[in-house]
């Protein structure tokens, strides 16, 4: 799975944007509770690895037919007209870095935390273990960790959230009690039971107009003042702002190349592939839903003859640009070497658990490959080269 993760990051992004690929695997394995709870889906986060990770290699790519020509092999001034890109300027939003947005930031991200000195009580939000057992062996759907249970919530059966009152984080309990007599599962209807119940934390969290000092030590904040936490919620939003402008200047320095640039046509094999790439992307998210491509299609209301026609165009307007930094690439004597490309992949082969360097580039395709770091490196020399000027955010306006 986390493989098959790198071709999708870099295949979707390459279509979809020229941002960086920020997804890193991120999937949660969490037990299913269903025989205890009532209200709340755990969430399965996987999908049949064999079959995902196998899909990219039952098919033949692009790349190794034999008439194949990369983005890197071809003449770039037979096809585009490079805008005059050293003369142009453009203009990109910085968000602004009010009280409001440092005060939100704080009370959704800062003035959370675990309460660990006090007992539980109706109303807090528990982290808790558990493992349900009847006639001393545990029955299935009836263990799970980390759980975060509404204290009052009526999400368990009756007497589960009542017995976690008054116990402390870090205590263990015994909580003896009868499924009702209508509970869906038969083997488990009017039985008695035993949950062994762990109270990890008690989640907490507090308003920055009228937190104290003890409230964030109760927290197991390590904040000291109330002035230590602004300044510390100021920070982050300063740097997600100098974060947004950098991302908005690229987008809008992108833009501008584009529009200005022409490109008299584009190599079908180039569309090709990154048609290719796409549906291996689409097919994978596909997956995820227990689909395939054509019914996912179909869910949106689309034939595949549409999709088809959609994703050629998408993908054709997606090789333009990328001939386009290739052709900046070329002017400015960049040159995207191999050693650069295997430095870069031995660096994230670890991340998306390959054994090599070789077999990630295997994997997602070398000129697919060398795009995302083309298009890393050119957009970070456009950013010397142009002039971008500060625009400040605009605010919504109701019409």
């Amino acid at each position: 799975m986390k493989k098959k993760l790198a071709l999708v990051c870099m295949a979707g992004v390459l279509v979809l944007s020229v941002s960086a690929c920020g997804g890193k695997k991120a999937v949660s394995e969490e037990t299913q509770t269903d025989s205890v709870e009532t209200t709340q889906d755990a969430s399965e986060g996987t999908v049949a690895e064999e079959e995902t990770e196998s899909t990219s290699t039952e098919i033949e790519r692009v790349s190794d037919r034999p008439d194949y020509v990369g983005l890197q092999d071809i003449d770039i001034n037979d096809y585009v007209e490079l805008a005059d890109y050293k003369n142009m300027k453009v203009s990109a939003e910085k968000p602004d870095v009010s009280d409001e947005t440092i005060e939100e930031y704080i009370n959704s991200e800062l003035l959370v935390g675990n309460i660990t000195d006090r007992a539980v009580q109706e109303g807090d939000v528990a982290d808790i273990d558990f493992e349900g057992k009847k006639d001393g062996v545990a029955f299935d759907g009836g263990t799970a960790q980390g759980y975060k249970l509404s204290i009052g919530s009526g999400s368990f059966i009756p007497g589960f959230e009542d017995g976690l009152v008054g116990v402390m984080p870090g205590e263990t309990v015994d909580l003896n009690l009868t499924f009702p007599e209508n509970y869906p599962s038969e083997d488990l209807a009017g039985q008695e039971v035993v949950f062994t119940v762990t109270v990890n934390s008690i989640q907490g969290s507090a308003q920055y107009a009228d937190v104290t000092v003890d409230e964030m030590k109760s927290m197991g904040l390590s904040y000291k003042t109330k002035e230590e936490v602004w300044e510390a919620g100021k920070k982050v939003i300063e740097e997600n702002a100098d974060q947004a402008f950098v991302a908005n200047s690229q987008n809008a320095i992108l833009d501008a190349l584009v529009e200005k640039s022409k490109v008299s046509s584009v190599p079908e094999l180039l569309v090709e592939e990154q048609v290719q790439n796409y549906n291996l992307y689409m097919e994978s998210m596909a997956q995820a839903y227990g689909m395939d491509l054509e019914s996912m299609v179909g869910a949106y209301g689309k034939t595949m003859d549409e999709y088809n026609a959609e994703i050629n165009e998408m993908c054709s307007k997606t090789m333009e640009t990328y001939m386009i930094l290739e052709a900046v690439a070329r002017a400015e004597g960049i040159e995207i070497t191999d050693e650069m490309i295997r430095e870069k992949a031995a660096e994230e082969a670890a991340e998306y658990a390959y054994e090599s360097a070789e077999a990630l580039i295997e994997e997602v395709g070398y000129s697919t490959y060398r795009m995302t770091i083309l298009r890393d490196t050119v957009m970070d020399r456009l950013m010397e080269l142009i002039t971008v000027e500060e625009q400040a955010a605009q605010e919504d306006t109701a019409e």
